[in-house]
């Protein structure tokens, strides 16, 4: 059954029960025949539906001082900075190639992007701390997003996991900082994630010696009817999660745009 655990917080986004769906659990990723999986990889269950009122009284979260590790939330960037990226015209790109170029062509409508987001991820941040990670991009259609590389040109996609911006262990991921994504493409997409911090699944386990290399597959495979929440982003909107302290990924399924986020680390507290 669903526990309480990571809370979402709405900033502001109107009718945010329509984006949300929960499903049955996950299973195994070996019957994907589309694209290459991990051995050992995990993708969740078909079967989504809408909240009960329940579920959405565990998942939701109103207070605005819930600490970041505890914490996903989902809003939208003003509309100074659509605009504004409205006119790099990515959905002129046939080929995830020349996505890099549209930034560097554009090198002055960049440069004003960036100070309008740095105005609008100061108010994000009671302490101001952030940096910029990357330009993260990925195919239209895939179940899931993540994916590393085998001898820098073969690609095994990774399924539901847990991110390691530092070394950390189950007890002490909730120190880590967190980061805020803001889908720029022009199709909504998907974020796959279990509601529970590393330390509650921790602790489901005595015995056994449970790491940040084995506890993504051991609860997977101990608890597969333990159940996904599904938070659509829409064009323009962005989440802040504390990808280090739970179990997720994205998803670009059913899409036929190329996915385009820009990602921001740090101490993102005001949701």
């Amino acid at each position: 059954m669903l526990r309480k655990g990571l809370q979402l917080y709405n900033s502001g986004i109107d009718n945010i029960g329509q984006q949300i769906l929960i499903n049955t659990g996950t299973e195994s990723a070996e019957h994907i025949t589309t694209v290459e999986y991990s051995g050992n990889a995990f993708i969740p269950k078909k079967s989504w539906r809408p909240l009960t009122p329940k579920e959405h009284s565990i998942i939701m979260t109103n207070d605005h001082f819930n600490p970041l590790s505890k914490s996903v939330s989902v809003g939208r960037i003003p509309q100074k900075v659509i605009n504004l990226i409205k006119k790099l015209q990515l959905s002129e790109c046939t080929s995830l190639f020349d996505i890099e170029p549209k930034f560097q062509e554009n090198e002055e409508l960049v440069m004003k992007i960036n100070k309008e987001l740095d105005e609008f991820l100061k108010n994000k941040s009671s302490v101001q701390q952030y940096k910029f990670h990357r330009i993260a991009k990925a195919q239209p259609n895939r179940e899931t997003t993540t994916f590393h590389f085998i001898n820098k040109e073969y690609i095994r996609y990774t399924g539901l996991h847990i991110d390691e911006s530092r070394k950390f262990t189950p007890h002490t991921a909730y120190k880590s900082d967190n980061r805020i994504s803001i889908n720029i493409s022009s199709e909504s997409r998907y974020l796959y994630y279990i509601n529970l911090s590393l330390r509650q699944i921790y602790k489901l386990y005595h015995r056994r010696k449970i790491t940040t290399e084995n506890i993504v597959e051991n609860f997977l495979n101990d608890f597969p009817d333990y159940p996904v929440i599904r938070l659509e982003i829409k064009p323009y909107q962005y989440y802040i999660a504390p990808t280090d302290n739970f179990i997720h990924d994205g998803s670009t399924l059913g899409n036929k745009e190329f996915d385009i986020t820009i990602v921001y680390t740090g101490k993102f507290d005001n949701y």
